[in-house]
């Protein structure tokens, strides 16, 4: 027979949904104050620079928390407190300048880049939360859903099933044409936004190929930002506060991506296993029903 917690029906909520709404966007709300607060306390509302960075992290933290509409608000308040604060002081919306502008969108691209590839894991999640639940309760199936394909949706599920050389082929990718897009927009002799694009970079790789390719991608784009974009200080040499605060905020925020993403990923794998381990116990029992019935044959 199956054992007492494998009959029960399976209950949970969506994921990341069987938080309130109230504490998901309580959360969202919560880091983009966070970050604005940094953000005033290190610069004030006199300077432009870094107006939109220190909400990357909060919308980061916000759509993995919170799913998809907390990390949206979150990118949206991001934009309104950024540059209605940050930007020249001007208290007001628009007009923007051209590096403004390109702040704002690069920016909104990341984060939503974000946005888009944390929600992927989560419904991978809920896809194989739903098979988890209709593994372990076979009879609540009926017809054809009763013999149950597992591997096709857990092979489409952990980064592990791809190869080493695609997932760092990608990271290596990822990071080239980052590189190619910060020189063709700022170029080299520009020493702002050192780090701009390698942020998604980094986002990518870690949703792609896990842990590794994440922090690979992370390490290169602060390499080649510090060698390539920073001021000329003998590339990798020493740097001045302001290099220092921007080397600091891209790590942090890279880092946090990939960590939050390995944490959705180790979610996916352990999900997996258990409904392996739930399809194999309901092999186990059916065979063991066939088999007493040849017997009592």
């Amino acid at each position: 027979m199956l054992r007492d917690e494998s009959i029960v029906p399976y209950k949970h909520g969506e994921w990341p949904y069987r938080r309130s709404r109230m504490l998901r966007y309580s959360v969202a709300a919560l880091a983009v104050l966070l970050a604005f607060s940094v953000r005033y306390v290190i610069y004030g509302d006199l300077q432009s620079r870094l107006a939109f960075t220190f909400f990357v992290p909060a919308a980061i933290v916000a759509v993995w928390y919170g799913g998809l509409g907390p990390g949206i608000a979150a990118t949206l308040f991001g934009v309104v407190l950024g540059e209605y604060i940050f930007i020249a002081a001007r208290g007001t919306l628009l007009p923007l300048g051209v590096h403004e502008s390109m702040s704002l969108g690069v920016f909104g691209v990341t984060t939503l880049v974000c946005v888009m590839l944390c929600e992927n894991l989560h419904r991978t999640i809920r896809r194989l939360e739903h098979l988890l639940a209709q593994t372990r309760n076979p009879w609540q199936l009926q017809g054809e859903q009763q013999a149950l394909n597992a591997d096709s949706l857990i092979l489409s599920g952990g980064y592990v099933q791809r190869s080493l050389a695609k997932r760092y082929g990608l990271t290596a990718l990822a990071v080239l044409i980052a590189f190619a897009l910060r020189y063709w927009f700022f170029g080299a002799p520009e020493t702002r936004f050192p780090f701009i694009f390698f942020v998604p970079a980094a986002m990518i790789a870690a949703w792609y190929g896990g842990l590794g390719t994440g922090l690979l991608a992370t390490a290169a784009g602060l390499l080649l930002g510090d060698y390539f974009f920073l001021s000329q200080h003998e590339a990798l040499g020493a740097v001045g506060d302001v290099e220092r605060l921007s080397i600091g905020l891209y790590a942090v925020s890279s880092t946090m991506c990939v960590l939050l993403f390995e944490i959705l990923h180790d979610h996916i794998l352990r999900l997996e296993h258990a409904i392996e381990r739930a399809e194999q116990h309901h092999q186990s029992v059916h065979l063991q029903l066939v088999d007493g019935e040849a017997a009592g044959a």
